[in-house]
């Protein structure tokens, strides 16, 4: 058999997010190293104190400032894998046992494959040869550099299981309802209010509800929800892509919610968002960039625990605030949160025992 190896990649940090991400991966990462089809396990991370024991070779990260590409080619060079599974931390944990394993062992025909979780924006992949990334500033354009170099591109069913990815406190909102979670993810979201987040799941299985949902949400949400959802959506999706692309970089993002805040305070703008439904799921970071500002990962997040103390941009304080103090439920946070955060929503509003039939028509027998 090739020999396969896995590579981890934790970006750390002590804040909640990075303490969530840390807590999926060490629970993602008991299941990987017992694989039979797995060799040898690789934790890239800045902080390697915490990841010392448990059968993994643990790679600290260089010190300064490293981009995603170089990296990951670097310990390529490394350990020489001739099959490679990459996770970032905050995927594919929730992945049922019998889809990792078919995941890890997945062997389609050809000479050069991949099977991503997502073609368009991957956080998780296995490369068969593995194929050296030096310029990626990130994951996310894993599929579409592979396929332009003529892999076979692969891609996992869409579920929360193969989309969600902790990215902001927004997604970890639903997360924390999670029946199941690993005892030290638990304990990490502890501290997390659901309050909202339950709001957003009692509206969807309610067909006299409406959703908002606003950012980048992509075609396969939109049919999922159509299938799967009680209530009515009502979606504006926009800037896809617009960080990989270089978009959000350049000053280059338009945004329609963006050009509905100019002539009014964030507080108008929440006010008006607030008349289209009865509860909202923002990707606001769709808006920061039309507006041309983009706070520190402290401050984002903040913004999406709906916490205005302490923000310096006064447009996002005064966002924050409103969406606070809205006469409807708003759940903010970035592309995660309207992409696998959305998915994990529409698998956790049907749990509720209560709720026995779902509203939706039967298939149409043949």
């Amino acid at each position: 058999m090739p020999r396969t190896v896995a590579f981890l990649f934790d970006s750390g940090g002590e804040d909640l997010v990075g303490r969530a991400r840390t807590a999926s991966a060490k629970a993602l990462l008991r299941r990987i190293v017992t694989h039979p089809q797995v060799d040898e396990v690789v934790v890239a991370t800045p902080r390697p104190e915490a990841w010392m024991g448990g059968g993994v070779e643990v790679e600290p990260d260089p010190p300064g400032p490293w981009a995603f590409g170089a990296r990951f080619s670097a310990l390529i060079r490394k350990f020489r894998p001739e099959r490679l599974l990459y996770f970032s931390a905050g995927s594919a944990f929730l992945l049922p046992d019998p889809l990792l394993d078919r995941f890890i062992t997945a062997a389609p025909t050809g000479s050069a494959y991949a099977v991503l979780n997502n073609f368009y924006s991957t956080d998780f992949a296995l490369l068969a040869p593995p194929a050296a990334l030096g310029d990626l500033t990130r994951d996310n354009p894993i599929g579409t550099r592979l396929w332009g170099a003529g892999y076979a591109c692969y891609e996992l069913p869409r579920s929360a299981g193969t989309q969600f990815d902790i990215d902001t406190p927004g997604e970890l909102q639903f997360l924390a309802l999670h029946p199941s979670l690993p005892p030290e993810l638990r304990d990490v979201l502890a501290v997390v209010s659901t309050a909202r987040a339950q709001q957003v799941l009692e509206v969807l299985v309610d067909p006299e509800k409406e959703l908002v949902l606003l950012g980048r949400i992509g075609a396969h949400l939109a049919h999922h929800l159509e299938r799967e959802a009680a209530c009515r959506t009502r979606i504006l999706s926009e800037e896809r892509g617009m960080e990989s692309s270089g978009r959000a970089e350049r000053g280059a993002v338009r945004s329609l919610v963006g050009a509905l805040a100019h002539g009014r305070t964030a507080t108008e703008l929440v006010e008006l968002l607030s008349q289209f439904g009865d509860a909202v799921v923002w990707d606001t970071r769709v808006l920061m960039a039309h507006l041309g500002f983009w706070p520190p990962p402290g401050e984002r997040f903040a913004s999406d625990l709906l916490d205005p103390t302490g923000l310096t941009n006064p447009v996002l304080r005064e966002l924050t605030a409103a969406c606070a103090g809205a006469a409807v439920p708003f759940l903010l946070g970035g592309h995660a949160l309207v992409s696998g955060g959305m998915y994990l929503a529409l698998e956790l509003a049907w749990t509720n025992a209560d709720r026995a039939v779902r509203f939706r028509p039967l298939p149409f027998p043949d």
